[in-house]
């Protein structure tokens, strides 16, 4: 117990050197985490038309007069791929399932990066319901 501590000689197979790999974390990215964000293809402008062209008022709302804004949230992940669609805020007779048809018909979109990767990235859309 009372002896100097020993020196093992030294490693002749040289240092192990690795190049550090990107690793994603296990859930999807939140918005102050990534450089790009995911974007619908063309933009924010055909995103929108794509809404107002595909959005089918649900008939209950029309009678009842329902309008306001369904807030939905889901994933975009690394291929532009929409995945697990939840209603975040409903205004009822319909919307909310409505909204969440539209969003899962979507075509892919062009994925968010961090890092220079793609990655999956969680994003919110309000889909305004508006009576005309």
């Amino acid at each position: 117990p009372d002896a100097p501590p020993s020196i093992s000689p030294a490693n002749t197979a040289g240092p192990v050197i690795e190049t550090p790999k990107f690793q994603e974390p296990e859930g999807p990215y939140e918005l102050g985490d990534v450089q790009k964000m995911p974007s619908f293809p063309g933009g924010e402008v055909e995103l929108l038309k794509y809404l107002s062209r595909n959005i089918r008022y649900p008939d209950i709302a029309r009678e009842t007069n329902t309008q306001g804004v369904v807030a939905l949230q889901f994933v975009v992940d690394e291929k532009g791929n929409i995945r697990d669609v939840v209603v975040v805020k409903d205004i009822g007779s319909g919307c909310g399932k409505e909204a969440v048809r539209v969003v899962n018909s979507m075509p892919d979109w062009i994925p968010g990066e961090a890092n220079g990767h793609p990655v999956k990235v969680r994003f919110t859309l309000p889909v305004r319901f508006r009576l005309q």
